[in-house]
């Protein structure tokens, strides 16, 4: 994710804006190897530079899109609203292109170095590689304003922080400043000032590419470790639509599977094993509002099969057996993403018709001499998800609620905006960082 691979710039970017004496950091006595440490530095920042100019590229379409343009005036200058991204991005573009020095390979990215300097440059270049996928275009059109200014601060903050260290490190054996480095740092001072009048949206930590999620195959895990196992399998057989019967059978593993795992929860969580007995009564209520729901579109037999592994699995643990409290989390996660996944198969199979609704049909009775007369039902299509009972129940109980968004900023972001204004102490005072 974005948050994850943006933490780890910030935080390697600041640990180098803290260290100082950098001749003597790279190499006390060999020039050459000061040459060569220099030379991949500069492969790792042309890296960091790239992702820096498409981030910045991805976002400034939608920095300030709302924002009306102001008639032109044929006596004063153009001044466009967000000038100053619009000028960050051409200044990276230009240090980008004009750089002679060829971006890190991915061997590198994958060789520690021995030299701390070196070191911190790779770990910052890999999260910079990394991130490309988080900002590419087409990760980026589901960004909002706000999310790209916060891309944008960051992207100036970074960008300052390599400008500062370009002129730390320009005694460096053939070292290669920035092309117009100057006018780089203006810019990026002028955009961290002009997004953050505006209010940021940190919830684009949690956006950006994330691997495809697979089943675990092989053999069935030992222990507890095999329930998870179906229970995960079973989370990604759903991305398949599965019909009316292997929903019922998938509802009823969930029930059977929280209430049997309130024993063991109790031991160490009673709060987590309230959560799970809720858990179940609401899957016994959605039980029985599903029989009058049927649908033959879908299929959903490799999930039937999973939750049928998951049950047989719990129901093979000892009584005795001690659940850790890691164990539980991993309950607790799956089950938050399967009962969202269950709330909107529910909810796309009335929109798309794979759902009908089993309705009574009044009939005359005649007096045909029978002494029972059997009750006539019919499958009717449903008009409305409100309609149905069940769906009321999935968005009232089952469906778990909306995780708060990220409103802090991150100890990454105040670390390197602190980095960037720190001074070396004077001579003869004691350093708060060691090793300065």
């Amino acid at each position: 994710m974005y948050g994850e691979n943006g933490a780890q710039m910030r935080t390697e970017l600041a640990a180098l804006l803290r260290q100082h004496r950098i001749m003597r950091r790279l190499a006390a006595d060999s020039s050459a190897e000061r040459a060569a440490a220099g030379q991949q530095i500069l492969r790792y920042r042309q890296t960091i530079l790239v992702w820096c100019a498409q981030a910045i590229g991805a976002a400034r379409p939608l920095t300030f899109p709302n924002v009306p343009q102001k008639p032109a005036d044929p006596f004063r200058a153009a001044t466009d609203h967000g000038a100053a991204v619009a000028e960050l991005a051409r200044a990276l573009e230009a240090a980008r292109e004009q750089a002679t020095t060829r971006p890190a390979s991915s061997q590198e990215f994958t060789t520690p170095s021995a030299n701390t300097v070196v070191e911190h440059w790779r770990l910052a270049a890999r999260a910079a590689a990394l991130a490309e996928h988080d900002t590419a275009p087409d990760q980026a059109i589901h960004l909002t304003a706000a999310q790209a200014r916060t891309i944008a601060g960051d992207v100036a903050a970074i960008s300052q922080a390599l400008v500062v260290l370009d002129r730390r490190y320009r005694n460096t054996p053939g070292w290669e400043p920035l092309a117009g480095c100057d006018r780089l740092g203006w810019a990026a001072l002028a955009t961290a000032l002009d997004v953050s009048l505006g209010q940021p949206d940190y919830s684009v930590d949690q956006t950006g590419w994330r691997p495809r999620t697979k089943p675990i195959g092989g053999p069935a895990r030992p222990g507890v470790l095999g329930v998870l196992q179906a229970e995960h399998n079973l989370l990604v057989r759903l991305t398949s639509f599965p019909d009316a019967m292997n929903l019922r059978l998938v509802v009823d593993s969930q029930r059977l599977l929280s209430a049997g795992l309130v024993p063991y929860a109790e031991r160490i969580d009673p709060d987590l094993a309230g959560q799970w007995r809720a858990r179940a009564e609401t899957y016994s209520r959605i039980q029985r509002e599903l029989r009058n729901i049927g649908g033959r579109l879908g299929n959903g037999k490799a999930a039937a099969g999973e939750a049928a592994n998951a049950v047989s699995r719990l129901k093979a643990l000892p009584h005795e057996f001690v659940v850790e409290p890691r164990m539980l989390g991993g309950f607790q996660a799956l089950f938050w993403r399967i009962d969202s996944r269950i709330t909107d198969i529910l909810e796309s199979g009335v929109e798309r018709g794979a759902f009908v609704q089993r309705v009574t049909v009044p009939r005359l009775v005649s007096g045909d001499g029978r002494l029972v007369h059997p009750v006539r039902e019919r499958f009717v299509p449903v008009a409305r998800a409100t309609d149905l009972q069940v769906i009321r129940t999935a968005r009232e109980h089952l469906r778990p609620q909306e995780e708060p968004s990220a409103s802090s900023p991150g100890a990454s972001r105040a670390d390197l905006h602190a980095a960037l204004i720190h001074r070396p102490p004077a001579k003869g005072a004691q350093s708060d960082v060691p090793g300065l």
